[in-house]
């Protein structure tokens, strides 16, 4: 008696615990270190896998976008920029809030040909703790969604066979296998839909909750015959979904797993129950130096991905040249996005001087904000050319008259002035404000737009505020420079 009260005791607590870690960690909390970091060490990665460092960033990116925060925002942003058609899906019962994007890519721009992407919102609110608590395991099998139903319901189930956390086992039927009008389920669509074009791959990621689906919607795919070679998936933070058995069973599924050193979560339900197994390749990641972010939280997996991209596109655009059509910024250099090496585009052509002012614990966020701030850009203007010098060196006392007589040199109808800076929150150990000023011109010294923006980093990294700054000025810059999204 006392040891049965003993084990529903642990997995409550345990169970609660991860349900509070998975309902907080999304909204951006910073916490104090909960092991495995090492102070001073720079953004880091081990693993166990092939990385690919754009299909990983994209993945972040469409993890963030869904959830319905600021820096969702931005990343809905930068990936519609990049061709990608998001639609957002809900699937409401009494017990649970499913909820997930759709998205297509036509131009088929990123990673390994990924046409078609699936993002399974992490927690967010009150049906996905219960669900999170739901820690009794049901049966896996089937190959129809109402083959599904009926396994999960039964009662009578052995070690031996594949078993699953039944919260998120639950939330999978809920999300892509409730009947619609027609009385398809959305997995029935999906499977038919990569049945017709058997080229076309689709990728689906999650974070925290929304990783444990991913994997169990993956599963169900390949029980209703879709090919392994049609899927990737990958998660951040992601608890185990089931017994060894299942992750036997699946063994041949291609997950990559990517857990932040000391990110509880990935591992706590083996911690209560050692029957759950992870499985799939690993990759562990390492928060940069200065970031005080709990292990957890989406915008860190972002920010190391973020940085882990663009060391990747340097280094390639370094092997095969200089400079390239569609080059990012390096010190000291003006480089063109491909419109404006286009004399006849009849686009409108920007030089941009950009002037950044960090502080000392986060001046290593410098080269990947200004990398990721000019990728911004370029996609909105379509036409930026970034200019040889920073706008505070500029020579002469009137830098703005100098700034436009260089924009007249180049070819140049506009130029754009911005100032980054960075101002550490008060009455914070950690934490900053992060601003933007900036002012466009045309060449006969009409100012355009003069504007400002502020964001602080309680629920963000300064890259990542950075970026938000940025979004949040597109609309004044768009209604001069004419392009639209």
């Amino acid at each position: 008696m006392a040891h049965n009260y003993y084990s529903v005791l642990c997995r409550f607590t345990f169970g609660a615990f991860l349900a509070i870690a998975l309902f907080l960690a999304p909204v951006g909390a910073q916490a104090a270190d909960m092991g495995g970091y090492a102070g001073g060490e720079s953004a880091t990665f081990e693993e166990t896998a092939v990385s690919h460092p754009p299909l990983e960033y994209l993945c972040s990116l469409i993890s963030l976008a869904s959830y319905s925060d600021r820096i969702g925002l931005v990343a809905r942003a930068s990936l519609a920029d990049n061709g990608w058609v998001l639609q957002p899906y809900r699937e409401d019962t009494e017990k649970i809030a499913a909820k997930y994007y759709f998205m297509k890519n036509d131009q088929m721009l990123f990673g390994r040909g990924a046409r078609y992407l699936i993002s399974v919102t992490g927690t967010s609110d009150l049906k996905d703790v219960k669900a999170d608590l739901s820690m009794h395991k049901v049966p896996f099998a089937g190959h129809t969604p109402d083959e599904f139903q009926t396994e999960m319901k039964r009662s009578t189930m052995n070690h031996t066979e594949p078993l699953v956390h039944g919260g998120f086992a639950n939330y999978t039927q809920t999300a892509f296998f409730s009947p619609h009008e027609d009385g398809k389920t959305f997995g029935e669509e999906i499977v038919e839909l990569l049945a017709n074009e058997p080229d076309a791959k689709l990728c689906i990621t999650g974070h925290s909750l929304g990783g444990a689906v991913a994997v169990l919607f993956a599963a169900r795919l390949m029980d209703m015959g879709v090919p392994t070679e049609q899927l990737d998936v990958v998660t951040f933070g992601a608890p185990a979904v089931g017994n060894r058995a299942f992750a036997d069973a699946y063994s041949d599924m291609p997950l990559m797993r990517i857990a932040m050193t000391g990110d509880p979560i990935h591992a706590v339900l083996q911690s209560v129950d050692t029957s759950y197994a992870q499985f799939g390749s690993l990759q562990r990641w390492h928060r940069p130096r200065g970031s005080e972010r709990f292990q957890h939280d989406m915008t860190g997996y972002v920010d190391v991905a973020l940085r882990r991209y663009f060391d990747f596109v340097t280094e390639k655009r370094r092997e095969v040249e200089r400079f390239q059509e569609d080059g990012v910024p390096y010190e000291g250099d003006a480089v063109r996005s491909r419109a404006s090496l286009d004399e006849d585009s009849g686009a409108a052509r920007v030089l941009l001087f950009a002037d950044y002012t960090l502080d000392d614990a986060i001046i290593d966020d410098l080269p990947y904000m200004r990398l990721a701030v000019f990728d911004i850009l370029r996609r909105e203007t379509d036409s930026l050319t970034a200019a040889r010098t920073s706008f505070s060196a500029l020579p002469g006392e009137n830098k703005v008259a100098e700034a436009i007589r260089q924009a007249k040199d180049m070819g140049c109808r506009y130029v754009l002035i911005q100032k980054y800076a960075s101002e550490r929150l008060k009455n914070k150990r950690v934490g900053y404000k992060i601003s933007l000023e900036e002012a466009l011109y045309d060449t006969k010294g009409n100012p355009l737009v003069m504007q400002g923006f502020t964001t602080n980093t309680d629920t963000m990294t300064p890259i990542l505020a950075a970026l938000y700054n940025e979004v949040a000025g597109r609309e004044s810059r768009e209604a001069v420079l004419g392009k639209k999204h």
